[in-house]
């Protein structure tokens, strides 16, 4: 548990053993009520059984639930969309990284080969360095392949979720031009 939710428990506890018993059911009641509310459905046979001219106010809540609905699932693409989007920066740092690394090695590259060419130090310790540098340079290379295939990938997954936001914010601007449906006659008297 983290602070705030150690303070939370703390502030309530004291709260319930100051109050007392009574105030303690009425508060544990109402926070009890307004979860219930939030996390239990209507029992559906009984709404059923609601006639029509006594359903006041359902096609506004259930066009506002659409639209909540829909805003939620927008905003969970929206995230997720964020999140391939920050694994794409990774891959672009993968990336540059491995551009530098072959930069640093084609340098020593031309460094041993200044050796060798100057013959300086030992002739075979000099040309299993260069062996290995460009064996290292090879790996680097192969490794950026692999980088590049996964950022062709995730490019491919986020232009796909931005169609998939594209369509779904045009849907929600249609319907909101739309506005809620009108309150049924018989819902006013």
């Amino acid at each position: 548990m983290n602070k705030i939710q150690l303070a939370a428990i703390s502030f309530f506890t004291g709260l319930f053993l100051i109050s007392g018993c009574a105030t303690t059911q009425e508060f544990a009641s109402s926070v009890k009520s307004k979860v219930s509310s939030i996390t239990s459905t209507v029992d559906t046979d009984l709404v059923n059984q609601i006639p029509v001219d006594k359903r006041e106010g359902f096609a506004k809540a259930e066009f506002d639930l659409k639209v909540a609905s829909d805003k939620l699932k927008l905003a969970e693409l929206k995230s997720e969309r964020a999140s391939v989007q920050k694994k794409y920066a990774s891959y672009e740092e993968d990336l540059a990284e491995s551009f530098r690394n072959e930069a640093e090695l084609d340098y020593d590259l031309v460094k041993i080969a200044a050796i060798i060419k100057t013959g300086l130090g030992k002739k075979e310790d000099n040309v299993n360095a260069r062996a290995s540098l460009q064996k290292k340079k090879l790996n680097t290379q192969s490794d950026r392949i692999g980088i590049n295939a996964d950022m062709e990938n995730t490019k491919d997954k986020i232009d796909d979720l931005s169609a998939q936001i594209a369509k779904m914010e045009g849907t929600m601007k249609s319907s909101a031009v739309k506005a809620a449906p009108a309150p049924n006659i018989e819902e006013n008297k």
